[in-house]
């Protein structure tokens, strides 16, 4: 490695995540690419994680850095890129952790022809009950212009933070996360980033571990606090005003918008899953504002009840509970009159799993790694 200017700068925040921030640690220490530093944060935790952080202070290729006072995640984003020295940089959560050639794997990427600025990979999730599966949103690697990729950004965003890794001249060209945004700054980061590449690459392998609503996490505070509909109306505001380093096309816009209702409802799911009302209510109401026409409340029900069942039968593992929330759902009438994807999910209750996820295979990269949530 050379000392003064690594190829790679992985940094990893840390706060009380003393159950899962040495495996982090130890995943890039790990990796198969030894051109890089790797710097970790303390965020002024409360439990041990400061003493295992420590651990690794006399290893030549780590850093370590203690706040005095917690940052929360933009702010130690933004310190840690401030902190990276390298060419590339990645940041990896406290509580994820990296295949053994993930930087090997991204280095070979940045080497092809097109020069992306940013790699990102499909990634393992791993639940809190043992289980796990792959996430795979297309089946083979690719490089494409940042305005082709643009538009499946801004519905989708089908990229997790964690397995993404951006040239540290984007970050200087374009600033950090914005953090006056509490759920959804990661989100618009990529976009910003996109909107503004020539291209971006996408490695077909799950190199990056994912650890799914981890207890306390920002995810489940975002859940119990609704702060994504808030985190929606300060980004639409300034699109509207013109005051971010990128403008999106009307089309986009809208894709914006239907990507922000899909976000929200599931976060409405999840909420009303752990009995918390008052956020059911706060997400479906912001949910309603983006539509364009007035929707009913009856409809809203529905609706909620239907992305519930789309999300667990999409998990693979929850086909009865997928049921369960589509019967309910019958007490309040269809959604959307013609709602194609209404349709496609009653398709998939009926017809079965085995045949869904036949279909499923041909879309996806399942076909080269099982989707199961077994081992």
């Amino acid at each position: 490695m050379n000392a003064g200017k690594p190829l790679f700068s992985v940094f990893i925040p840390a706060y009380n995540a003393e159950h899962t921030v040495q495996q982090a640690i130890e995943s890039v220490l790990a990796q198969t690419c030894l051109d890089f530093e790797l710097i970790v944060i303390n965020d002024a935790s409360v439990d041990s994680t400061a003493s295992i952080i420590d651990r690794y202070r006399d290893n030549p290729q780590v850093r370590i850095c203690h706040n005095p006072q917690n940052l929360g995640v933009t702010g130690n984003w933004n310190k840690g890129v401030e902190l990276c020295r390298g060419r590339y940089v990645a940041r990896l959560d406290a509580d994820d952790f990296y295949a053994p050639d993930y930087l090997e794997e991204i280095a070979a990427m940045f080497e092809h022809p097109a020069n992306p600025e940013m790699v990102f990979t499909g990634v393992q999730l791993e639940f809190a009950n043992g289980q796990n599966r792959f996430e795979l949103p297309y089946r083979d690697n690719w490089v494409k212009s940042g305005g082709a990729f643009l538009p499946e950004v801004v519905r989708y965003c089908p990229i997790r933070a964690p397995s993404m890794c951006v040239k540290k001249s984007c970050y200087q060209k374009l600033g950090g996360v914005r953090d006056d945004l509490k759920i959804h700054h990661d989100w618009e980061f990529w976009v910003r980033l996109v909107a503004n590449c020539q291209s971006v690459g996408y490695i077909a392998r799950p190199l990056t571990h994912y650890r799914v609503l981890n207890a306390g996490g920002c995810t489940e505070q975002a859940i119990d606090n609704a702060s994504s509909p808030a985190d929606c109306e300060i980004w639409l505001n300034n699109l509207e005003n013109g005051t971010l380093p990128y403008q999106l096309t009307d089309k986009q816009l809208s894709l914006l918008k239907q990507g922000m209702v899909d976000m929200v409802m599931a976060f409405a799911v999840f909420a009303m899953e752990r009995g918390n009302t008052a956020a059911v209510d706060k997400h479906l109401a912001f949910a309603r504002t983006l539509m364009r026409q007035p929707v009913a409340n009856g409809s809203m029900q529905a609706w909620l009840y239907t992305r519930a069942a789309e999300v667990y039968f999409m998990e693979g593992g929850h086909f009865l509970k997928g049921w369960r929330f589509l019967l309910q759902s019958l007490r309040f009438g269809f959604p959307f009159p013609g709602d194609n994807r209404h349709l496609k999910l009653w398709a998939r209750a009926i017809f079965g799993k085995k045949i869904f996820e036949m279909v499923r295979n041909q879309t996806v990269a399942r076909s080269r790694f099982p989707y199961s949530l077994e081992n």
